[in-house]
């Protein structure tokens, strides 16, 4: 139930920073489009400056626009002028300056009475310039240029910053879908891969039972009794249907956990509980010439978990440092409080994980690798269960460990103050 808590938690904010990204990005490109415009602007002016100064050296330019605008000439010298000579040589010089400022796009310009011009503080596409007028000694007379492909010019300006950031918005986008379709894919896979198991193991309840009730009825009939090899077959049998029953209610066990919603939970105290369990190890702990300890060094002992969970979550981790010790074993048990959390230590003298596999063991099915090599015959699910137990009462549970050294499982619970 974490786990898919969160998976969802990582897809949110996933998406919430994708979401985050594109936005910033588009606030971005507009931030940038507008400076390009007050620095095209500001180029504009700057070239007008120059375009009017020239203008102004020119007395034969000047005297050809003094005579087309005046009190009672035309509002604009385009008309007038377009044919003309010195209205080439204004294009020439509107041309060349506007070029030393970078600017190459079509432009539209001309000479207006700015009285009489519809343009003048009404429309934001046109350039006015600011002092036409005193130069041709005329009132309201100004040099207006027009870009009709403006838009298009400074598009043009941030236009790869701009492409590649709409491909790479594009490509996270797309990379995130996929990855989403093939986690939706995986977890249903995982899903009817763990309904399989759980049926078949299901079904196989019934025909251990039965091999259990035939293998029972066998050894009481008097030809096997007599019969020494008869009787060591069922005595195999028996042997080998144990191994099998306790597999299948392993895997019934991590089913029920992985799917318990905590229905089940109530305060108890774990110190008793601790104590109860070791004690129902100290036959099995001796008979292998080790020993088995408990320290209690809590004051505090309650929590809120399912009775029948917590037992075997500390019964695996029992059974594990008893499978993976070359040795007589020595187990202690410990446990103790900060704050408002209740730590259960578990300490052995197995064998050791390696720091490369401390993290994997709690992952389902997982064994640590040990070549060829298999002295220890488990299904992997041990772990993995005892993680879910711990974590379905909001727990953690680590490991510190050195190959050769033994083990310590940590667990951390919160506190029940009930």
């Amino acid at each position: 139930m974490k786990n898919n808590k969160q998976q969802i938690a990582y897809i949110a904010i996933t998406f919430i920073s994708l979401l985050a990204l594109l936005i910033i990005q588009i606030t971005w490109i507009v931030k940038a489009a507008n400076i390009q415009e007050k620095q095209f602007s500001h180029s504009v002016k700057m070239a007008m400056e120059e375009i009017v100064t020239k203008i102004a050296d020119d007395q034969s330019i000047c005297k050809e626009v003094s005579n087309c605008i005046g009190e009672d000439g035309y509002p604009s010298c385009y008309n007038s002028m377009k044919n003309n000579l010195q209205w080439e040589k204004i294009d020439a010089i509107v041309k060349k300056c506007l070029s030393n400022y970078n600017i190459e796009t079509d432009y539209e310009f001309d000479i207006v009475d700015t009285r009489k011009d519809k343009d003048y503080n009404t429309c934001r596409k046109t350039y006015f310039s600011k002092n036409l007028e005193n130069v041709l000694l005329a009132n309201a007379i100004e040099l207006k240029i027009r870009f009709p492909k403006k838009r298009e010019f400074i598009a043009a300006q941030i236009g790869l910053m701009f492409i590649s950031s709409i491909l790479l918005i594009g490509l996270i986008t797309v990379s995130f879908l996929i990855i989403l379709k093939y986690y939706r894919r995986e977890k249903a896979l995982y899903k009817s891969t763990r309904d399989f198991i759980n049926n078949i193991t299901h079904e196989f309840k019934t025909p251990i039972t039965n091999i259990a009730l035939a293998n029972s009825m066998l050894s009481k009939n008097d030809k096997v009794r007599q019969d020494e090899k008869l009787h060591e077959y069922s005595k195999i049998i028996k042997v080998e249907q144990k191994k099998l029953k306790n597999r299948v209610e392993g895997l019934l066990d991590a089913a029920r956990i992985e799917n318990s919603n905590g229905e089940n939970c109530e305060t108890i105290d774990i110190c008793n509980f601790i104590k109860c369990t070791v004690d129902s190890y100290q036959v099995q702990v001796q008979e292998l010439k080790g020993k088995i300890e408990y320290e209690k060094l809590s004051q505090k002992c309650t929590v809120h978990a399912d009775k029948e969970q917590f037992q075997t979550a500390i019964s695996n981790l029992i059974d594990n440092a008893l499978k993976y010790c070359e040795k007589e074993p020595n187990i202690i048990i410990r446990t103790y409080d900060k704050s408002d959390y209740i730590f259960i230590e578990i300490t052995d003298n197995g064998i050791g994980i390696k720091r490369e596999h401390q993290q994997q063991i709690f992952e389902k099915y997982f064994r640590v690798p040990t070549g060829d090599v298999h002295n220890v015959k488990g299904s992997g699910i041990g772990l993995s269960t005892v993680k879910s137990i711990v974590e379905s009462i909001q727990g953690e549970i680590t490991v510190q460990s050195k190959p050769g050294e033994g083990a310590t499982f940590i667990i951390k619970l919160p506190y029940c103050h009930e």
